[in-house]
């Protein structure tokens, strides 16, 4: 509540500036008003009232008497003064009047006035109630038949008998002036609201908060830092330099002991290890001061604790086991016997082999086989990102580093999987400007987030995995060898499909289970002519392709039995190990075997070429154009 009090000019408005308050007056804001003449005593009682309108010499007194209140001036204008002159005119018929008031811009005017009143006009300066004294004794001594002024003037004036006419305010003045003292109580309000809501988030935080001024000097501090830093036992602590507070506290800009806007360090108090962390308070131009939290390191590990756990609940962890890994063949049990060893050290792991072929269900089963598996596990695609995301997405960036950052800045994905897991898939596709910063990551287990000048100490394995071939890619210096021998401590080689023929059949039934629950349909069987089928097929696309073919022959065959003609009806399967009975003894032109010894992608075959994968895909489709053309 915004407590005003109104000194109304003269009682003839009383009522009107009454009705003013009961229009203007608000839950917020509570408004009296009052009329009195003089030097009231209730000017030595206005401690209760934050904004006051007042005139004349009550104005300047009460300024003087209460300098850090808002005291608006209720001061009245040319077209005031000039009804009053002319009301005295017309009233008394003076020959000489005199003015009384502070209005030294009237001086000018002086000449025209007189012609108006038809009467010599006296400028008399009142500043305060002795002046008044003076400049009604003056008038009597200038032999005055009027007096023209305000209200202690006029009020002498009334008490001697000597004719005088007030200095009304007009009603459009009186509104002007009470509608400023509204929006001066309402700024107030809304002040103090923000002021009491910033105390309200300092005491509710657990963390012992100080803000000091540029010079080092205490403002302000919350119920918890005046507990730790026991200033009840200061005597006037606000003002202190904060090194009286504590001699291991410093402030930026200090010249003895210089910090930077987020430095950190620890201090001891009271036998305990405490965190502290400086934030500049920034003003419009420069900064204004200093932030200082602190917070007690055992808290702080434990507050990780939680960090860590409420990232695993909201889905940072790993959603594979070796349980989910099929594998009948030889190769690939020995491949997992290998992964399953290799969980159980802490060294980072390079995982290899063609796209589709499982890479990342190994690095989920690793994760949640180690020592880290309650802790984190991110995974990040590297090729789907272009360098300046990719960069901001693996370390993270300080609030306004960079042109469409979030005001609250970004934690990387380093920083997420701090004591777990990060896994890096098509690390190969990771631009050589960006393999320099994460080499020294790797080196020096910490990361600088984009705009920041302190680096975060992290605890994280790497699981990376690539479907390229990194040893060419050294050598045509797209990635770096240090990189590859930090990454590779511990390396695994996925095989394709078409290496182990054993694992299709199992990882194709396995797959048709769970997509027919997931549809809510029959499971269907294969029969032996379609398994051998399965069996001779490449599989260029791996893992991925299988299951792909297995959502299709969910959803596009009712019949129980997937059958050598189920497959050749997908127009996939061609030259298998047995034909389908209504296939002719001479292959036609369709049934040519699709499958190609090696299978290079699009982007290497640009690469060679010189052409983007765009431009490629043009040329092709020319090509085939062009021989339909040829054809007919």
């Amino acid at each position: 509540m915004v407590n005003v009090i109104v000194f109304v000019p003269s009682p003839d408005q009383l009522k009107y500036v009454e009705g003013l308050v009961r229009d203007m007056q608000t839950d917020e804001v509570h408004i009296d008003a009052v009329h009195r003449f003089g030097n009231p005593e209730i000017l030595n009682h206005l401690d209760s009232y934050d904004v006051i309108l007042a005139r004349g010499i009550s104005y300047r007194m009460i300024r003087e008497q209460y300098p850090d209140k808002h005291i608006t001036h209720l001061a009245f204008d040319g077209t005031d003064v000039l009804e009053a002159l002319l009301h005295c005119r017309d009233s008394f018929h003076p020959q000489k009047i005199g003015l009384c008031l502070k209005r030294d811009e009237l001086k000018p005017l002086l000449p025209g006035l007189c012609e108006l009143c038809h009467a010599e006009i006296h400028l008399y300066e009142v500043v305060d109630e002795k002046s008044a004294y003076e400049a009604v004794d003056a008038c009597q001594r200038d032999g005055m038949d009027a007096v023209v002024s305000g209200g202690t003037v006029s009020d002498i004036c009334r008490k001697r008998g000597i004719a005088c006419t007030y200095i009304h305010v007009r009603p459009a003045t009186l509104e002007r002036a009470m509608q400023e003292v509204l929006n001066t109580a309402r700024t107030i309000n809304t002040e103090r609201t923000k002021t009491n809501i910033i105390r309200m988030i300092l005491d509710s935080s657990d963390d012992a908060v100080m803000a000091v001024d540029e010079t080092g000097c205490v403002l302000e501090a919350n119920g918890q830092a005046y507990q730790l830093y026991q200033l009840a036992f200061l005597h006037n602590w606000q003002g202190r330099p904060v090194r009286e507070i504590n001699t291991q506290l410093t402030f930026i800009g200090s010249r003895d002991v210089p910090c930077r806007d987020g430095e950190e360090s620890i201090i001891n108090l009271n036998g305990q290890k405490y965190y502290v962390k400086y934030k500049l308070i920034s003003g419009e131009a420069s900064g204004i001061g200093t932030l200082i939290t602190t917070s007690s390191t055992s808290k702080i590990l434990q507050e990780e604790r939680q960090i860590r756990k409420s990232l695993v609940r909201k889905g940072f962890t790993a959603k594979y086991t070796f349980r989910d890994i099929i594998a009948v063949s030889a190769e690939m049990k020995k491949k997992v016997e290998i992964a399953k060893k290799f969980s159980q050290a802490n060294s980072n792991v390079l995982i290899t082999g063609e796209t589709g072929t499982g890479k990342e269900l190994f690095a989920h089963s690793i994760h949640s086989a180690s020592g880290r598996m309650t802790q984190p596990f991110v995974a990040i695609n590297c090729a789907t990102l272009p360098e300046n995301l990719l960069e901001s997405e693996l370390f993270g960036y300080e609030p306004g580093s960079f042109s469409g950052a979030s005001r609250e800045g970004k934690a990387g994905l380093f920083e997420l999987a701090h004591h777990g897991t990060i896994f890096l898939d098509e690390i190969g596709e990771i631009p050589v400007a960006l393999q320099a910063k994460l080499l020294r990551v790797l080196q020096e287990k910490e990361i600088r987030r984009i705009g920041s000048a302190t680096v975060i100490p992290v605890d994280v394995r790497v699981i990376a995995a690539t479907n390229v071939n990194i040893q060419e890619q050294i050598a045509q210096g797209r990635f770096r060898s240090d990189l590859l021998y930090r990454l590779n401590a511990l390396e695994i080689y996925i095989p394709p499909l078409r290496e182990r023929p054993d694992d299709v059949i199992p990882l194709m039934e396995g797959q048709l289970r769970i997509i027919a629950a997931e549809l809510g349909k029959k499971v269907p069987q294969l029969t032996a002519e379609a398994k051998e089928i399965l069996r001779g097929y490449a599989w260029p696309g791996n893992v991925r392709e299988l299951r792909n073919i297995c959502e299709r022959l969910v959803v596009l065959n009712d019949a129980a039995d997937v059958t050598a003609e189920t497959l050749n009806e997908l127009h996939v399967f061609f030259g298998g190990a047995v034909p389908s009975p209504a296939a002719p003894s001479v292959p036609a032109p369709q049934s040519v075997p699709l499958v190609l010894p090696v299978a290079k992608k699009k982007k290497d075959i640009a690469r060679e070429l010189g052409v983007s994968r765009t431009t490629l895909w043009r040329m092709s489709k020319r090509q085939e154009a062009s021989d339909q053309n040829s054809q007919k």
